[in-house]
């Protein structure tokens, strides 16, 4: 939902690149700034709604294949934590564009506690993974609602739009 209370309209064309304090990676291009394209006077606040989630999930699409891309093969499931997943139109547009499910931490801080396992690891190298961690238990999975075409549109558009702040630089 829309921040008052209405459904979500697609983006309408507004594409968000989220560059706020530099395009970070993959492209580690703190010289640029975010942008918004694709205003025209029939944009509405759920279009800059849905273009903002839309940026931010594409970012992470695009870290999420540059992981892949490292590791040799695409993670089957995105676990989030943090104050984001609140979103639940967030989550959605994220499981939508990734192609894969979201799992949403039951844990409000998952990253805190992340760092914690890897200093008990440090300390007793042997331990196996399973030991150092509880066992995930998501609050919510998202499933993606869109199809593969839809999703490389998206991604398409928003691809274009981090291109042009990168030809411009």
């Amino acid at each position: 939902l829309d921040p008052v209370g209405g459904s979500v309209p697609d983006s309408g064309g507004v594409t968000f690149v989220p560059a706020l304090a530099g395009l970070a990676a993959p492209w580690w291009r703190g010289d640029l700034r975010g942008s918004v394209t694709g205003l025209g006077l029939d944009t509405t606040a759920g279009h800059l709604v849905r273009a903002l989630c839309e940026g931010i999930a594409a970012q992470v699409v695009e870290l999420a294949e540059a992981v892949a891309t490292d590791l040799g093969a695409r993670p089957e499931v995105l676990r989030v934590d943090g104050g984001l997943t609140r979103s639940a139109l967030l989550m959605q547009t994220q499981a939508d564009l990734l192609q894969r499910p979201v799992e949403v931490s039951a844990l409000p801080d998952v990253t805190a506690l992340g760092v914690g396992a890897l200093a008990r690891i440090g300390l007793d190298p042997g331990l196996p993974l399973g030991q150092a961690v509880p066992a995930w238990e998501p609050a919510a999975v998202y499933e993606p609602r869109i199809g593969p075409d839809e999703a490389a549109e998206r991604l398409a558009r928003f691809r274009a739009a981090v291109g042009t702040l990168l030809e411009r630089s």
